[in-house]
């Protein structure tokens, strides 16, 4: 038996006998109304350990055969395909060609920690920005909600589906993003203005529209999924990078058209509420105010960072877990942020102020996280005293 697993990336229809190791990172039935709605369809993303990516579709009569064996994140070893062109106006991966499942397709599910990549790739809002037509390829992306509008409900092969317009904003731009459809569940207002700050969103295979003087994100009814604050690594990875995390975002607040908007850094200034530190001594009330004034001192104590999950709630130690300081709930991946107390001094009055994450971020020009690896390469720890 030959036990060699070929790559995705050089699979082509010049054979069937095709064996991958792969992990199923998409799985969605789907069916095309504009050409046999009765047809159902069982579409997944296959990705090997080197991080390609295949589609591979199950028909109708088949995915009885297969369903019970499948579940996203496992991972498998699959045989004996039929390999056919990848076309279309919405495909999900860049491969030349797509998998399709005989019914002498094997697929055994496998226990291998090599492939633990989500799958995600996320297009940068560079590269959408420079798109002049609409992108055949549907495409990942990141970013901070700043605006939500709820729109009139739209038709949709005969049928009426919730539309939301969305502003996410990433790296200083904005991009407006329109939902349709079991989507806009998880935009609601209330769930939305319920975190401590403006709440990230992923946008999985997601379509590039063009549009005159620009270009827009869009979902594809039943293949686009939206995840609000998702607790996964590339969520940490993306508001540790100091083009997010310099950046304060508020709350999603409603506005006087009974829209959700944040404002974002510049957006809070207002010269009107610029007052001394005297008058703020006086002030016993909860406010938003601004002061100018001098830095004299940076506080040196050992609390000057604290935990955080990705929706910005405090996190907790408990044991060996981390817990959300507000609801509880296990918390998997942590982010650590400034909170870091420095004396402000205005017309000889000297108050203590708290600089949260992106204040300092911007003072010390690099994020709570590269503040940490610094430290750790300037005093390494001497491994032989970790050992009991």
């Amino acid at each position: 038996m030959n036990n060699c697993v070929d790559l995705v990336e050089k699979i082509t229809p010049w054979r069937e006998s095709w064996k991958v190791h792969v992990k199923v990172v998409k799985l969605w039935y789907h069916k095309n109304p504009a050409l046999d709605p009765s047809q159902n369809l069982l579409h997944m993303v296959l990705m090997d350990e080197k991080l390609h990516k295949i589609q591979a579709t199950i028909r109708d009569q088949l995915i009885s055969k297969f369903v019970v064996s499948l579940n996203e994140r496992d991972v498998y070893l699959m045989t004996h395909f039929t390999v056919v062109p990848n076309t279309g106006l919405n495909r999900v991966t860049k491969h030349r060609f797509r998998l399709l499942f005989q019914y002498n397709t094997s697929i055994v599910s496998v226990v291998s920690p090599r492939i633990p990549h989500s799958g995600l790739c996320f297009a940068s809002i560079d590269e959408i920005d420079q798109m002049t037509k609409d992108h055949n390829f549907l495409i990942d992306f990141v970013g901070i909600i700043t605006g939500v509008r709820k729109e009139r409900d739209v038709a949709s092969y005969g049928k009426l589906v919730k539309a939301v317009v969305l502003e996410v904003f990433t790296d200083g731009k904005r991009v407006q993003c329109n939902v349709f459809g079991n989507s806009c569940d998880l935009l609601e207002y209330d769930k939305l203005q319920k975190y401590p700050r403006s709440p990230l969103v992923v946008l999985e295979s997601f379509k590039i529209k063009a549009i005159e003087g620009g270009v827009i994100l869009q979902n594809v009814i039943n293949v686009s999924r939206l995840f609000i604050n998702p607790d996964i690594p590339e969520s940490v990875e993306f508001l540790s990078r100091f083009t997010v995390a310099s950046y304060g975002f508020s709350r999603l607040v409603t506005n006087d058209f009974g829209y959700l908007v944040s404002k974002v850094d510049g957006d809070y200034f207002n010269p009107k509420e610029i007052i001394n530190i005297q008058d703020l001594h006086s002030d016993d009330g909860d406010s938003h105010y601004f002061v100018i004034g001098t830095i004299k001192e940076v506080m040196d104590e050992p609390n000057w960072w604290y935990y955080t999950r990705v929706c910005g709630h405090a996190v907790v130690e408990h044991e060996d877990l981390y817990l959300c300081d507000a609801c509880g709930s296990c918390v998997e991946h942590v982010m650590v942020k400034y909170g870091i107390r420095v004396k402000i001094q205005d017309d000889g009055c000297t108050v203590l102020f708290v600089l949260l994450d992106n204040a300092a971020t911007k003072l010390f020009g690099r994020t709570c996280s590269e503040a940490f690896l610094r430290i750790e390469e300037e005093f390494p720890v001497d491994p032989s005293v970790l050992v009991v």
